[in-house]
């Protein structure tokens, strides 16, 4: 029996060329698109947390730097028998030497090569008439990093214009001093207040009747943005201007402002000034960083200031709150919300108050 040996047959390609595998070394149109579209939200879902942890990053060094200004305010005292830094002092036939608190508290935050700077026996001058001495022009242009809120967007250095038209570089603060309630109608930072900070002030720890725990003695303000506009409209972003009043800061403009709101000061607005808390270096100038209580946190009226006489409202960058330092030394985030008596009884150093920031 034999066997058929069969070959097998091979077919050629059409084309008379051998067949080659097609290979793909790119993505196509359509899967590159799905890849960006995949990527992009991916990064709408993750910004706004870096956001937020970058916020709350700066929040945490805010209230650290409000701590040190606190613990420096207690080391200060603990030198000067119990005192607390004032807002200057009377000057003879004249306008007062106003060094701001800030200023004296430098030794006590590490920065005593800074206050070195300053020869507190040098008198200043009235702010609107006297240039400031060119000794001191290297202190008021120094920045100070515990002065200076992370997310306060206008901390950089800012120019102010003097009175023989030259000009100089000088710093600001994010905070400032307790000046009173403004409920005793005391709105200039020389005048003697129910809060702990004027000219000529001696208040001590053991003035503070409402108790250290209960007392505001710094809060947040925000820096302004270093633009002035002459005309009262457009309202001003209140966070980073202030209302230049066209009277003079009295109880009839606070009662409006508290009933009314902005609608009730709008009469009283002559144009919008960006130079709020530009200069640590001096108290009682209507840019140097002692305030009132009056307004409430981040409130919507803005800040009015006719002369150095001020109504005020602690301010910030943080969502919904602005931080305190009280007395004793403790850190507070106290709510935009908060009950209007409340925050008033937490800026009076002997009102006998029940309910302060530290019961909310």
């Amino acid at each position: 029996m034999s066997f058929l040996k069969t070959t097998p047959i091979q077919l050629a390609p059409r084309s008379g060329r051998p067949a080659r595998r097609r290979s793909r070394n790119a993505f196509t149109l359509v899967e590159l698109l799905v890849v960006i579209a995949i990527i992009g939200v991916l990064v709408g879902l993750l910004l706004p947390a870096v956001q937020a942890a970058r916020e709350a990053a700066r929040s945490m060094q805010c209230g650290n730097n409000l701590k040190q200004v606190g613990l420096g305010l207690h080391n200060y005292a603990s030198t000067y028998n119990g005192a607390f830094p004032n807002n200057g002092y009377s000057w003879t036939g004249g306008y007062p030497s106003d060094y701001s608190p800030l200023a004296k508290l430098l030794p006590y935050l590490e920065q005593a090569q800074l206050q070195e700077l300053i020869d507190f026996d040098i008198y200043m001058g009235h702010p609107a008439l006297a240039d400031l001495p060119a000794e001191l022009h290297q202190a008021a242009g120094t920045r100070v990093a515990t002065y200076l809120c992370p997310s306060d967007v206008n901390t950089e250095l800012h120019s102010l214009t003097m009175p023989s038209g030259a000009s100089i570089q000088i710093a600001g603060s994010s905070y400032a001093m307790n000046q009173g309630s403004g409920l005793d109608g005391v709105f200039h930072p020389a005048v003697k207040s129910d809060g702990l900070c004027w000219i000529d002030a001696k208040v001590k720890f053991r003035d503070i009747l409402d108790g250290t725990s209960n007392t505001i003695v710094f809060a947040e303000t925000i820096v302004g943005s270093g633009i002035d506009t002459a005309s009262p409209t457009p309202a001003m972003d209140v966070r980073g201007y202030r209302a230049s009043a066209n009277t003079g800061i009295d109880v009839t403009l606070a009662e409006a402002a508290d009933s009314g709101g902005l609608s009730g000061v709008q009469s009283y607005i002559s144009g919008w000034s960006g130079d709020r808390n530009h200069y640590w270096l001096r108290g009682s100038v209507p840019n140097g960083p002692v305030i009132n209580g009056r307004l409430t946190p981040n409130s919507p009226v803005p800040d009015l200031v006719y002369g150095s006489s001020k109504i005020t409202a602690a301010r910030s960058y943080h969502t919904g709150i602005a931080k305190v330092a009280l007395a004793d030394g403790s850190v507070r985030n106290v709510t935009d919300s908060i009950d209007r008596d409340v925050w008033h009884a937490s800026w009076t150093r002997h009102g006998s108050e029940v309910k302060t920031v530290s019961s909310e």
